[in-house]
């Protein structure tokens, strides 16, 4: 049963009697994913994938799976759960992982990631892959559609991820799995081969188009910058054994950061005696002193000063005031990072309230552009999530008010390109508070509608009653 007829039929149904198929998310002729809940959670959202249990390598897969759940890392989607099922008669197997909001192929259609962007992400996956190296693991698809975002962590996916020493051979190759994939006997080279492919996707938002016939290196394009560039060639060899280690990569990495100058060493000074200079400088105050000291007994004590004359005295002070910094110095805050990307639709023509990107309370008082409105809580967004809009990501929220002001319940009506955003500004409405009914003889609307502007510098919010 293909992906499509799996989305029409399964939604509703419950895995094993314990996950319930939620969404559907994607899948193959051989697998579907929805996102699911987990057994007496009703707020951490997870993933199920199945896949059909009518092949050979069956039992190694869940035992692989099964194993997993004992491993963990930071960078790694965690395993909860592994086992069969039986959907319509036919046996299936299913993993419960952790739920991610976002993945990096969903980046590379509207735009290439900055040199910034992979300077971020490249770490955490070698960081993760070298644990799973270490665990006698091989992760067997690197790719970006597998480099994912939980909140605000990079995370890989884990359901390829199997031992050194089991078979595996994908359902079909792509240019991101290895020359040897064919014979599916991997080796953590393989993986090597898949970050490199990864790198130029990246950049060229694409991977590159190569033949596995071809017993020559692929040609990595100009466009990659460095020194991820050189990195891919290096990774990029049809001869697992020539290609680079992750202690290579990092390597690489270290000599693009620029090195402190070194200070030319200075010719020794000839010693300098100050001891006449000191002597001088002492005669000069003793006969300050004495002449100041002639002067104050000479001459009245000054008057205490009027009220009012401050101004005065300050337009006949011969000191000027500092100067305002010149523009000139200012230095223009250096670009960051991304993971989601943004849309444009109409504005409504509300008054906005904006949230500083500093932290702060996410609290805002009443505006009076906002009538009917007691408090505003506008999303806390970290400044690494920020970077990575370009534009403005609009979400829009409708919330219902009970009799007492409070937000009884919100609806995304414009979810917005992206599920983070979405949930932060879902969070934020739930949080709202109105005037009670009644409440100097002005009954407050039952719904409103709150339109939220994410942006590089700041949040906007315009909420709106709805009739």
């Amino acid at each position: 049963m293909n992906a499509a007829v799996a989305q029409e039929l399964w939604k509703g149904q419950i895995i094993d009697g314990k996950f319930p198929l939620l969404e559907w998310l994607g899948g193959s002729t051989h697998s579907a994913v929805f996102r699911t809940q987990l057994p007496g959670s009703s707020t951490q959202p997870a993933a199920i994938k199945l896949i059909r249990a009518d092949r050979p390598d069956a039992a190694q897969q869940i035992a692989c799976w099964r194993e997993l759940v004992t491993l963990s890392h930071p960078n790694l989607l965690h395993v909860f759960h592994a086992g069969h099922c039986q959907m319509n008669g036919t046996p299936w197997l299913y993993v419960a992982t952790e739920y991610a909001e976002e993945n990096v192929d969903q980046v590379l259609p509207v735009r290439p990631l900055s040199i910034t962007e992979v300077g971020d992400l490249l770490p955490p996956v070698l960081d993760t892959l070298a644990f799973l190296h270490s665990k006698n693991f091989v992760h067997a698809r690197i790719k970006p559609s597998n480099i994912c975002a939980v909140k605000n962590q990079l995370k890989l996916s884990v359901d390829s991820v199997h031992p050194v020493t089991q078979a595996f051979k994908p359902a079909f190759l792509t240019a991101y799995d290895a020359p040897e994939s064919e014979v599916g006997n991997l080796s953590p080279a393989a993986d090597i081969w898949s970050l490199g492919m990864t790198l130029v996707a990246a950049f060229d938002q694409r991977p590159l188009t190569w033949s596995r016939a071809n017993t020559l290196d692929p040609v990595v394009p100009k466009s990659v910058p460095a020194p991820y560039g050189l990195i891919a060639r290096e990774c990029l060899r049809m001869n697992p054994a020539d290609r680079c280690s992750m202690a290579r990569i990092k390597d690489l990495m270290r000599q693009q950061v620029p090195q402190p100058k070194a200070i030319a060493p200075t010719q020794p000074k000839r010693k300098i005696s100050f001891m006449p200079v000191l002597v001088a400088l002492a005669l000069v105050v003793i006969f300050i002193v004495a002449k100041f000291r002639h002067t104050s007994d000479s001459q009245p004590a000054p008057a205490a000063p009027v009220a009012g004359t401050e101004q005065q005295q300050a337009e006949q002070s011969p000191v000027a005031p500092a100067p305002p910094p010149s523009t000139a110095d200012r230095k223009p805050a250096p670009d960051r990072k991304p993971t989601a990307y943004a849309s444009r639709s109409d504005e409504i023509a509300k008054s906005p309230v904006k949230a500083s990107t500093r932290p702060a309370v996410p609290v805002v008082e009443t505006s009076p552009s906002a009538q009917g409105i007691t408090k505003q809580v506008l999303p806390q967004v970290p400044f690494s999530a920020r970077q990575t809009i370009h534009g403005k990501v609009r979400v829009k929220v409708q919330v219902a008010v009970d009799a007492s002001g409070n937000v009884s319940s919100a609806n995304l009506v414009v979810p917005g390109p992206s599920r983070y955003f979405a949930r932060l500004a879902l969070e934020a409405s739930q949080q709202w508070k109105f005037q009670p009914t009644g409440v100097d003889g002005q009954p407050a609307p039952a719904h409103w509608l709150l339109e939220y502007r994410f942006g590089r510098s700041a949040t906007e919010v315009t909420p709106v009653t709805v009739r």
